[in-house]
């Protein structure tokens, strides 16, 4: 299977289940049967081997972390994506960069490249200092996609570095190397400044999840303006020496299908609110709370969390977003289309939203290929088998 960015003019597709672990509405740790863990993990290697069939043309696992997702370290999952598939992209969507030791991410990305025989696709996010978040992601470019790459000792581990006491910059090889001569690297970018950091390195970009409490739930902003913010991503990146264009962005889009749209509107909503309230109980049951103490109102009640916007939020308010392929099968084909007509290629879908069972996921990820879009599916779909 070629890269993700590759082949351009075809449209692919990346599923992306957000494993929610905790029983629906769950607060309570005891509630959380590791044989439901054992069960989900396994339900969902099964289901993605069938995606690659569907014509997934990748595979992403988020790191999250929590009762709401049970994904608190993807590349352990990506592992097991890699002997259990054949052909798909496996994306790592995405590793929280300033969480890890650089290297260490690297080492384990190299890993993973060479027992998938070379389809791993990066996928980094940010959370905390964007300064240090892009020095994290240039260290894990350097050290995956280029051998020797010189870094400052003290982005060294304990060990390797009191070898390098009196060293300036060390020349760092991290093994195993990767089968691709060039492991694509991802990262999310929003913003006029982070897409603007990613064009100057040439990195791709995930783009187009957008939760914006205070717009009304969803955010609002129009598929031509997320157009022309990529369009000045691909002026910077070719001012810079990078060929950039849209099979170099993905659209990130909330995946939920149903008999109707409010049906659809309402599994969304009804999962960010589970999701809020097994989120919200495991980290009040961590400070000390009782089991019955809910504290969703505690919450909602301070400004910066996004919880007030999210109870406040009609379930309409995810049909109006135009990234987020949420409805009917009509209305959803209808919304595809318009994001390819706006230039679009590469679709990242959260199949079932946040906080919903995996099965609902499952569905709507089935829904996506075998009704939607069976034709852009078809076209990376694995070859039926030759009778003999």
């Amino acid at each position: 299977m070629s890269t993700l960015s590759e082949d351009p003019d075809i449209v692919k597709f990346v599923y992306w289940d957000n494993l929610t672990y905790a029983p629906t509405g769950s607060r309570a740790p005891e509630e959380w049967d590791p044989k439901l863990g054992a069960k989900l993990y396994e339900s969902y290697l099964e289901h993605c081997v069938e995606a690659e069939r569907l014509g997934y043309a990748g595979l992403s696992v988020p790191e999250h972390f929590g009762p709401s997702s049970l994904s608190p370290h993807p590349n352990v999952m990506l592992a097991a994506l890699a002997a259990r598939t054949t052909r798909a992209r496996l994306v790592s969507g995405v590793n929280l960069a300033l969480l890890h030791h650089p290297l260490h991410l690297a080492e384990q990305f190299n890993m993973i490249d060479v027992l998938s025989g070379g389809r791993l696709e990066i996928g980094l996010g940010r959370r905390g200092d964007r300064a240090v978040f892009e020095h994290n992601v240039d260290l894990i470019d350097g050290a995956v996609n280029r051998i020797d790459h010189p870094v400052a000792p003290a982005d060294l581990t304990p060990t390797t570095a009191a070898f390098l006491q009196e060293a300036e910059v060390a020349k760092v090889t991290v093994w195993p190397r990767p089968v691709q001569p060039q492991v694509p690297l991802w990262v999310a970018a929003e913003t006029d400044e982070s897409l603007a950091t990613a064009a100057r390195r040439g990195w791709n970009v995930f783009t187009g999840l957008n939760l914006d409490p205070a717009a009304g739930g969803m955010s609002k902003i129009s598929v031509a303006e997320m157009v022309a913010r990529l369009h000045r991503y691909f002026e910077i990146g070719k001012e810079h020496g990078h060929e950039l264009s849209m099979a170099n962005t993905a659209a990130s889009c909330f995946t939920v299908i149903a008999d109707t749209d409010r049906e659809a509107a309402e599994i969304v909503r009804d999962g960010f609110m589970s999701h809020i309230s097994a989120a919200g109980g495991f980290l009040a049951r961590m400070a000390g709370a009782a089991p019955d103490d809910s504290p969703l109102e505690t919450l909602a009640k301070e400004g910066d969390t996004g919880v007030q916007g999210v109870f406040e939020a009609p379930a309409e308010s995810y049909l109006r977003n135009p990234f987020a392929l949420v409805g009917s099968v009509e209305t959803v084909r209808a919304k595809l289309d318009a994001l390819v007509a706006g230039g679009f290629r590469r679709f990242v879908l959260l199949c079932g939203g946040v906080g919903n069972a995996h099965e609902i996921g499952w569905q709507s990820a089935t829904a996506m290929a075998r009704d939607v879009a069976p034709d852009l599916f078809a076209a990376t779909a694995a070859p039926a088998p030759t009778a003999r």
